[in-house]
């Protein structure tokens, strides 16, 4: 306890001298909200809304190459005579299962951030760093015994850039990325790469990403957002209960492009603050800090509009925190700043 108490006083330090971004007073229902929220509910409401983005489609796999186009416009093109189950090639009817994931609300309401892994495979020590994307997509196909289809299948998804922006200096230099879930369902993103360990790159063509895969499961197209200047490290100081098990802590920068969202992973259990160390926030960045949990059916939601001036501890008090539906958290997540 101790412990805990010193720790407590040296970020109220930094508060007073360098850059406390709200009072840091909590508010009195904080016994109302433990009492509404459980461990399950945000993986939940995560996973519903995953459930209902799926779109599902059917191809014949006839020896010649398939092509559907999603709800929003991105083209799934298959070359059939590469479809394989259990190492057998598959002829017949299969179904597409496809998700595709574009804007901060749309990853805030399913928990798919865009983060990745600078060098190498995901490790408990991997350096994590934000991405700036063109589409996350999910994307397996089945056959009509619901026998999985094998990696190494060839299939290539066109995606227009309009959807993320419009061809910019974002769309340059974009690669494939791929995850997979864990446990907990999150999905830290790794680059893909070639026989010889080289990014494999996203082509720009008339409008379109096109991205070629050989690999079923979730999918990106990314690149590494470009950090210039003095960095910081910050706190964000959640109300009494909420921590990494229960809820989670996203920025977007305002007035940028809705094509990126990275989250504060990290809870420090000493001080009941999320934190994000090494010097990774750019002083001076116009963040909107996102904090969500869940209760039952509905989101519990805070949305906190912050300049950053170093070694900022950013408060979320219980009075700032709002009970909102599916719809509600998209509406209110898309016309941010």
């Amino acid at each position: 306890m101790k412990t805990k108490l010193l720790l407590k006083a040296a970020v109220a330090a930094l508060i007073f001298t360098a850059c406390s971004s709200e009072d840091s007073s909590k508010s009195g229902n904080s016994d109302n909200l433990k009492n509404e929220f459980n461990e399950g509910n945000l993986a939940e409401l995560r996973q519903n809304n995953r459930d209902n983005l799926k779109q599902y489609f059917t191809i014949e796999a006839n020896g010649e190459r398939a092509t559907v186009a999603s709800e929003k416009g991105v083209k799934i093109n298959v070359d059939t005579r590469t479809l394989t189950a259990n190492g057998r090639p598959v002829r017949g009817t299969v179904q597409i299962e496809f998700i595709e994931i574009f804007g901060i609300a749309d990853m805030v309401a399913t928990g798919m951030p865009t983060v990745g892994v600078k060098e190498g495979e995901v490790t408990p020590d991997s350096e994590i760093s934000p991405l700036i994307t063109g589409g996350e997509f999910f994307v397996e196909i089945t056959t009509e015994e619901g026998q999985v289809v094998d990696d190494g299948a060839s299939y290539t998804l066109e995606v227009p850039t309009e959807l993320t922006g419009g061809e910019d200096t974002d769309t340059n230099d974009m690669i494939v990325w791929t995850g997979e879930e864990d446990e907990n369902g999150d999905v830290v993103w790794e680059k893909d790469t070639d026989e010889d360990g080289n990014p494999r790159d996203v082509r720009v063509e008339d409008g379109k990403y096109i991205m070629e895969m050989l690999s079923f499961g979730w999918c990106n197209i990314d690149k590494l957002m470009e950090v210039e200047g003095e960095r910081t490290d910050i706190w964000v100081d959640v109300p009494d209960g909420f921590n990494d098990t229960n809820s989670a802590v996203y920025l977007s920068y305002q007035g940028g492009s809705q094509n990126m969202l990275f989250d504060i992973q990290s809870f420090n259990y000493g001080i009941d603050m999320f934190e994000q160390l090494g010097n990774y926030i750019p002083v001076g960045a116009q963040f909107n800090v996102i904090f969500v949990s869940g209760s039952g059916n509905n989101w519990l939601i805070a949305v906190k509009q912050v300049t950053i001036v170093g070694n900022d501890v950013i408060v979320i008090n219980n009075s700032d925190i709002a009970s909102v539906s599916d719809p509600a958290l998209i509406s209110l997540l898309s016309t941010l700043p």
